[in-house]
């Protein structure tokens, strides 16, 4: 015996059945609900746009290029040190240039801190996050 598919739902075009609704509602709701999952794979709390250097440092990681560095950095280095290293004996690396890019800000006390990333060939190689300024004229924030 053949079912009669024809009710009240499919006679009126302009009332549509509840699964039809159902779907983009929770797609909706889901959208809504989503967070950002970009951060959560790096393990590493996002800096926020007016954090201090040393705090953003703390993202940066050896063997990842330049460029990615200076976008977490979020600013221009206050100071660049340029340098070429000579070829040594044996298993010393080999010749090259490198460079040492420097910020400085001051932590909670008022201490200046500075932050260095150094590079070279475009990878980022070494990363000193916020130590301390010895130089006790460094620990005044209007820096006298």
């Amino acid at each position: 015996m053949a079912r009669n598919l024809s009710g009240p739902l499919l006679r009126n075009p302009r009332r549509m059945p509840l699964p039809r609704i159902l779907l983009p509602a929770l797609i909706a709701l889901t959208c809504c609900f989503a967070t950002a999952m970009s951060h959560a794979t790096t393990g590493t709390t996002p800096a926020t746009e007016d954090a201090p250097a040393h705090v953003r440092c703390a993202q940066l990681r050896t063997g990842m290029n330049y460029r990615e560095a200076m976008a977490i950095m979020g600013r221009a280095p206050d100071s660049t040190l340029s340098g070429h290293s000579a070829a040594g004996p044996g298993d010393d690396p080999p010749a090259g240039s490198f460079a040492i890019d420097f910020w400085h800000d001051h932590d909670a006390d008022g201490r200046r801190l500075t932050t260095s990333m150094r590079y070279r060939g475009g990878v980022v190689e070494e990363v000193d996050c916020g130590r301390p300024d010895p130089a006790p004229a460094a620990a005044k924030p209007d820096g006298r």
